[in-house]
């Protein structure tokens, strides 16, 4: 911008008469907010009105710049709401000077030969994209490059996001009234940290972080998480230029920390999700990243185990060949009592630490768990297995059987055709501990029989499409799995 706004020292007292039409500001009373996954929140706010008989027009300031308009419910005994406004204009720079075209200005500009301040005044005729317009005695200047000084501030602008109802009350008394609305800008998510203690048990810690981008700040509210993404329809509105205003002119940003206990939070089930409602109430300022604790379960079992996918291609007539193949590590935690855990565990990410033999604490991967139930499963990839390594082999296939099943005309008849693949596969474990890995075949048609298995394997319960075998290897051993597969598919040759 090409020039300086100076504000006047009584210019900056924010007079009634910039809110004329307005009879009543009340602060906030009681606040509370209900925050969900997916950049939405559902705000609470009690305010005490001393309401006059007939029509009062109330200004509720501090509303969220990214309201939703079209959810503002105002709720209270014996009153009528009968218009609410949201065209509040913010009190910035720009907006002054926009709301003060036609207006006789000051000018202020440095004489570059004296270094001395030089006052004139002018007319402000226009201004855009930061340039005000201005006609003075001696003509039009269309790039000023000195301070503008407003002296008397326009009236219908606010210093904070405000709501304006016209609201009609029967008898002329203070009564709470609760305003209530959906805003963006707000949402949370949590994270996790799963502390490795031995072979088979955890500590697992969740951190609910809550981001406020919504234009205001939250104080001292009660705050409840809700598990689970809401359907919203879209919605396409014109934000006005006080809204668009706020959220430029904040873009600080910090983080806070709280520690609260899990056994304080209250959690249920609330129609289709989850409802975590923390016992203490806190302050969420804008543009603030707030992480409080969410839960807290010890001695959490879990099962760590490799998988690979083959690399054997059971079709066609030639041979395959794989070497040198690293499983996947994953770690498998069941959500039940029975493993110390059992909650309803939000979407979120968990980080996995353990303590190399020296006590030091080392990150070992991390993942993605979506919204997850009692009794469900949790199945986390973290990495690739170092120290083990597969290697594998099939042979050329060899017809086993083959019979015709169909004609057309004669021609071009269907043949059932079995073919055998025999096949070794090899479980190299260089490291000083047991692993476990599960080797995966994948089935090119469900007709496929293992025969002659050195160790013995089952079709996958998730997959059917999977035959699994499980591979217990000590520290240092080599394993080799043994095995034919007869494919059976059907072949149409034409003559």
């Amino acid at each position: 911008m090409k020039f300086k706004t100076l504000l006047l020292a009584s210019a900056l007292c924010f007079s009634n008469a910039a809110f004329a039409q307005v009879i009543e500001k009340p602060a906030s009373k009681d606040l509370s907010i209900s925050v969900y996954n997916n950049d939405l929140a559902l705000v609470r706010d009690i305010r005490s009105v001393d309401f006059k008989q007939g029509l009062n027009t109330v200004a509720f300031e501090g509303v969220a710049s990214s309201i939703k308009p079209a959810s503002v419910m105002i709720q209270g005994e014996r009153i009528r709401v009968l218009e609410q406004n949201y065209d509040f204009a913010l009190l910035t720079p720009s907006n002054i000077l926009e709301k003060s075209i036609g207006q006789t200005v000051k000018t202020v500009r440095v004489n570059p030969a004296t270094g001395k301040r030089e006052f004139d005044q002018a007319k402000l005729i226009s201004y855009q994209q930061g340039n005000p317009v201005l006609l003075f005695d001696y003509g039009v200047e269309p790039n000023f490059d000195g301070q503008v000084v407003i002296e008397k501030l326009p009236e219908d602008l606010s210093q904070k996001p405000t709501l304006a109802a016209k609201i009609s009350s029967l008898q002329s008394e203070a009564k709470d009234i609760t305003l209530a609305y959906l805003t963006n800008g707000i949402s949370w998510k949590t994270n996790y940290v799963a502390g490795i203690k031995d072979d088979k048990t955890l500590d697992l810690t969740g951190w609910v972080s809550i981001t406020n981008n919504s234009g205001v700040a939250y104080e001292n509210a009660k705050v409840q998480l809700i598990a689970g993404v809401v359907n919203q329809v879209p919605e396409y509105q014109a934000v006005s230029r006080g809204v668009m205003k706020a959220m430029a002119y904040n873009d600080s940003f910090s983080m806070a920390n709280e520690s609260i206990a899990f056994d304080a939070v209250e959690q249920e089930s609330f129609s289709a999700y989850q409802l975590y409602t923390l016992p203490n109430r806190t302050s969420i300022q804008n543009k603030q990243t707030k992480q409080m604790t969410l839960i807290e379960q010890t001695d959490v079992k879990y099962e760590k185990e490799g998988r690979l996918h083959s690399r054997l291609y059971l079709n066609g007539d030639h041979s395959s060949s794989f070497k040198k193949a690293h499983p996947e590590m994953y770690y498998i935690l069941k959500n039940e009592q029975e493993s110390n855990l059992g909650i309803p565990l939000p979407q979120g990410t968990v980080r996995f630490y353990e303590n190399d033999s020296k006590g030091n604490l080392q990150f070992i991967g991390e993942n993605n768990i979506k919204q997850t139930a009692k009794g469900e499963k949790l199945e986390l990839r973290l990495g690739e297995m170092f120290d083990v390594f597969v290697g594998g082999k099939s042979k050329d296939a060899r017809k086993v059987s083959e019979k015709i099943v169909s004609t057309l005309n004669g021609r071009c008849p269907r043949y059932k055709v079995t073919k055998a693949y025999d096949c070794e596969v090899t479980f190299h474990n260089g490291g000083d501990k047991e692993s476990v890995v599960v080797f995966e075949q994948y089935l090119n048609t469900p007709n496929t029989k293992f025969l002659n298995e050195s160790m013995e394997g089952a079709f996958s319960q998730e997959n059917p499409s999977l035959y699994e075998w499980r591979i217990e290897l000590k520290a240092d051993e080599e394993k080799t799995l043994t095995f034919t597969a007869e494919v059976t598919q059907e072949e149409q040759r034409c003559n």
